[in-house]
């Protein structure tokens, strides 16, 4: 059963501290640099109501586990995602992803992939939907394997890295964030580094996203 593949369970799961019945799910989908996916179904940023770990080979199960989640109506149970991947964490965020959000479209709302930047049909109509968000996960991958190709024809870029890394580290003043963030801009665009098969450039890409968020971290706590 599909259902099996929920990682929320009543070991895991969490009864919300105020109404989230009603609300639409949006879907973030981590794709890792070993090829594993990790489906998450979201009300907001405190509370998902779905978490999977499969494979991007695994396009029946992804399909599946996408038709069950489009059409799961209130029949939820909660968690957090902290909670519900334990210590595969912090991992799985490191991993790059994509999202399927309701957009308003011509007559009413419809969920909208980031990949492709198409709308699917109604959740109920066909079996159509958890399909073709499957294969937008194939897709994703390979458009962004293709983009990490052509970034690492230059075999310096890693020192690159490592000089944008010496850069944000340079002050902690919340007046830096501010100066660094063209720099922040180039690295959250290059966010297809997560899945670079070169260990060397993902551990230092992640260094400098660490760093853009400790930046961020400083100049808020002052702004309180």
């Amino acid at each position: 059963m599909v259902q099996s593949y929920n990682l929320i369970s009543a070991d895991n799961g969490v009864q919300p501290n105020y109404d989230v019945s009603g609300k639409d799910i949006y879907l973030t989908i981590y794709v890792s640099p070993i090829e594993e996916v990790c489906i998450l179904a979201n009300v907001d940023s405190n509370y998902c109501c779905w978490c999977s770990l499969t494979s991007v080979t695994d396009k029946e199960t992804n399909a599946r586990i996408f038709d069950y989640i489009l059409n799961l109506g209130e029949n939820r149970s909660y968690s957090s995602e902290p909670k519900a991947l334990g210590h595969r964490y912090q991992e799985v965020k490191n991993w790059h992803s994509f999202t399927v959000r309701k957009e308003w479209f011509k007559d009413h709302y419809r969920y909208r992939s980031t990949v492709s930047n198409c709308f699917i049909g109604a959740p109920s109509s066909t079996s159509a939907n958890g399909r073709f968000l499957a294969s937008e996960i194939q897709t994703f991958l390979h458009r962004e394997l293709e983009k990490c190709k052509f970034r690492l024809l230059d075999d310096g870029y890693p020192s690159v890295l490592l000089r944008y890394k010496t850069i944000l580290l340079k002050e902690n003043s919340p007046d830096y964030y501010h100066l660094m963030l063209p720099l922040i801009d180039i690295l959250r665009n290059e966010s297809y580094l997560k899945l670079s098969s070169n260990e060397e450039v993902r551990q230092i890409y992640l260094e400098c996203l660490a760093r853009s968020s400790a930046l961020y971290n400083i100049y808020m706590n002052a702004a309180r």
